[in-house]
């Protein structure tokens, strides 16, 4: 007999009486869902740049810092540990400002940040701007899926999903290929790694900004509205309902971590070996 624990892992089968073909799901597809998507896989690609920066200069910021390598990975570590912080934040801000303005919002925050770590001076300076960047960074993931994924219908999304979680390794291998051909040909050297990755944040902004609000939200606001909850509910059913879900799937939570932990290790270390390959192919 499997464990109860063990079967609880599986998610239960779906059916939809009315499902369509994936063709056709996409065939019907509005040019606002196939915008909201790709602004969102956009927004998740420029997190990459973004955080790359650091691990694909560390021989020249060793150089500018007088630092060794361990002591220059630690702003790698701080963007890391302050994500979190920025998940809480923005998650919040979402759902209760919506996923525009929110994510516009983020996507400034975090290449006015990426553009001062190209100004820095010290390596105090660094750290600091490093760590303010990771509560910017822990932002983006949360607000480019639902940006891209919640618009979609239900059909689409498992396709789509894993489209959208590319996104980070394509922003890698940019941000390779940018190392690789614009850094060494600039003055500034490591530094316009840093300031061409904000410009592309900004660029990210200014073309969500053009895009209208998720239907999706809008529709559960309207709902809100007319069941008059307010805020302070809202936040005492959420606190509610989460402890009710970590009571039920403890489990399934653990699963997701060491998921999570997985999937940020060895495809990563797929992607650093595209890298090497492009480099090897002089691009």
């Amino acid at each position: 007999m499997t464990p109860s624990f063990l079967k609880n892992l599986v998610p239960p089968r779906e059916e939809r009486a009315q499902a369509r073909p994936l063709l056709q799901v996409l065939l019907s597809l509005t040019w606002v869902q196939w915008a909201l998507f790709f602004s969102g896989w956009l927004a998740w690609t420029c997190d990459a740049i973004d955080f790359f920066s650091v691990s694909l200069t560390v021989s020249q910021l060793q150089a500018q810092f007088n630092k060794p390598t361990h002591t220059i990975t630690t702003a790698i570590t701080l963007t890391l540990l302050f994500r979190s912080v920025g998940a809480v934040i923005f998650g919040i801000l979402s759902d209760r400002f919506g996923r525009k303005w929110p994510l516009v919002g983020n996507l400034v925050v975090v290449a006015i940040l990426q553009l001062g770590g190209g100004f820095v001076n010290t390596f105090s300076q660094f750290l600091a701007c490093r760590s303010l960047f990771g509560i910017g960074m822990g932002g983006i993931w949360g607000l480019a899926a639902s940006t891209a994924l919640e618009n979609l219908p239900v059909e689409a999304r498992g396709l789509a999903s894993g489209v959208l979680q590319q996104g980070y390794a394509v922003g890698y291998l940019l941000a390779a290929c940018i190392n690789l051909k614009l850094v060494p040909e600039t003055a500034a050297q490591w530094r316009s790694l840093f300031w061409t990755g904000a410009g592309i944040s900004l660029f990210t902004a200014v073309i969500r900004a053009f895009l209208p609000e998720s239907e999706v939200f809008l529709r559960a606001k309207a709902i809100e509205k007319a069941k008059g909850t307010s805020t302070g509910k809202k936040t005492r059913v959420f606190i509610k309902e989460s402890g009710e879900m970590l009571k039920r799937h403890w489990v399934l939570c653990i699963y997701a971590v060491l998921l999570m932990t997985g999937m940020f290790s060895i495809p990563l270390l797929r992607c650093r070996i595209l890298a090497v390959q492009l480099i090897m192919l002089r691009i």
